[in-house]
């Protein structure tokens, strides 16, 4: 694989690494309802191993909620990042945007809560910072009902942005922050707790909202897309099972 042959190059001669991944579709396959989305007992075994290298710094960046990413991960020694970086906590950096404000969020909660009452399989999930729109389980006909809601709630909402995800619609305050802004907050200050001179810098991400870190973060770092769409990545993986091989090479470099 082109992609391991260049880290093979990279990592040889003892520079450090700094990881950071999405977790839905990225560390755990798609899966009908969020909460179904566990981390496998040999995945975190080898995150633990990247997150305990003097070599490697970890970080995790989604759009779940920052403790729900938290207690799903559960390890220590990770940065983890959640409402798509509006909030960022570990290894000593904690982070909350100053304007991202919950009141906007509530309101909208309530309002798509009144809105979606007609459509049977639409879910809420509160993230604090953000509110996300699942419609995984509504069947196809009335797909198209949930996007105009959406569309609706948010034409009265300028305050805030929407990232359409997998079947999910995230409501969060608009606040000029996103992937590509996190990624480089958080990737500015890893580095700078390395021991090694020079750092190798690795993205993976399979969601729309990754291709901003891929953007931000071009000529920066390796960044992997997860999956068959078009992306601006510089490589590409299959799926899960392939992140968890490369993960693997990983943390066999900077723990040898």
């Amino acid at each position: 694989m082109r992609l391991l042959d260049r880290l093979d190059r990279e990592l040889g001669d003892g520079a450090g690494l700094v990881v950071i991944l999405d977790y839905d579709g990225t560390l755990t396959p798609l899966v009908s309802s969020p909460g179904a989305a566990v981390l496998a007992p040999s995945v975190r075994a080898t995150l633990a191993r990247l997150a305990a290298s003097e070599r490697a710094r970890l970080a995790i960046l989604s759009g779940r909620g920052l403790a729900d990413l938290r207690a799903r991960v559960a390890l220590d020694g990770v940065v983890y990042g959640g409402c798509y970086g509006l909030e960022i906590a570990g290894r000593r950096l904690r982070f909350r945007h100053p304007r991202a404000r919950r009141s906007g969020v509530a309101a909208t909660e309530r309002a798509l809560a009144a809105a979606l009452r007609s459509v049977p399989g639409a879910r809420l999930e509160c993230k604090g910072l953000a509110v996300s729109l699942h419609y995984r389980r509504v069947v196809p006909s009335r797909r198209r009902a949930v996007r105009e809601i959406a569309a609706q709630v948010l034409s009265r909402r300028p305050d805030l942005a929407l990232i359409a995800g997998h079947l999910v619609f995230d409501f969060l305050p608009r606040v000029g922050w996103d992937k590509g802004t996190a990624a480089r907050w958080m990737v500015s200050r890893m580095v700078r707790t390395l021991p090694a001179r020079r750092a190798v810098i690795v993205y993976a991400g399979d969601d729309a909202s990754d291709e901003m870190a891929f953007a931000a973060l071009r000529g920066r770092a390796l960044t992997i897309h997860v999956g068959a769409r078009p992306t601006a990545a510089e490589y590409r993986v299959r799926g899960v099972r392939d992140v968890q091989t490369l993960l693997h090479r990983l943390a066999s470099f900077v723990t040898a």
